[in-house]
């Protein structure tokens, strides 16, 4: 290491410029941004929101225990979850059934969800109104597992777990304890 000055031995061999550059020029301003106004307070919490015109209909974020309400009224929802491998999620519908705030589905031994799900998944359940332009949509998300000891198996009521309308069997039962729950509703005034 003779002959190489503390300098030279920082850079790396490297030669470095080290006389003095200017700042690249800063932009001017200019009046070709319309609809860049500075938002409102209320505004900048619903940015990113996908609203319907003010006018025509009203958004509601829905509390927990709505969103409960209102998955236990149906018995079609999707489960989502990531295959290892795959950049986006997979998303599938399945018949299911709210029990005491779980969500219970089906599933073959064999199949996709029963494969992949198992660990982090999400779940979504919707109702719309195309017509009138109104609906609500609540999404879960949560730990999601294989329910296999007989004694919890015994205590769910898989006759509230509507048939699956797949062909072939379904007798494996899956939960989802949804620990973020998030709904909202678009409605007419």
């Amino acid at each position: 290491m003779s002959g190489t000055s503390g300098a030279d031995a920082s850079t790396g061999g490297r030669d470095v410029a080290t006389e003095n550059t200017s700042p690249p020029e800063q932009r001017g301003t200019t009046e070709d941004f319309s609809g860049t106004e500075r938002l409102r307070e209320t505004e900048q919490l619903m940015l990113g929101t996908d609203l319907a015109d003010e006018d025509q209909s009203g958004f509601t974020v829905l509390a927990r225990q709505t969103c409960f309400n209102l998955l236990a009224e149906r018995d079609i929802g999707r489960v989502a979850f990531t295959i290892d491998g795959d950049a986006a999620p997979t998303v599938l519908p399945v018949n299911y059934a709210l029990i005491d705030d779980r969500i219970v589905f089906r599933s073959t031994l064999a199949g996709t969800i029963m494969r992949y799900a198992r660990g982090y998944a999400a779940f979504q359940v919707d109702r719309l109104d195309e017509e009138r332009h109104e609906g609500w949509s609540v999404l879960c998300s949560g730990r999601c597992r294989w329910v296999r000891d007989e004694a919890e198996l015994d205590r769910i009521p898989t006759d509230r777990i509507s048939r699956p309308w797949a062909e072939g069997p379904r007798d494996q039962i899956l939960k989802i304890v949804p620990g973020r729950v998030s709904g909202r509703k678009i409605h007419r005034p």
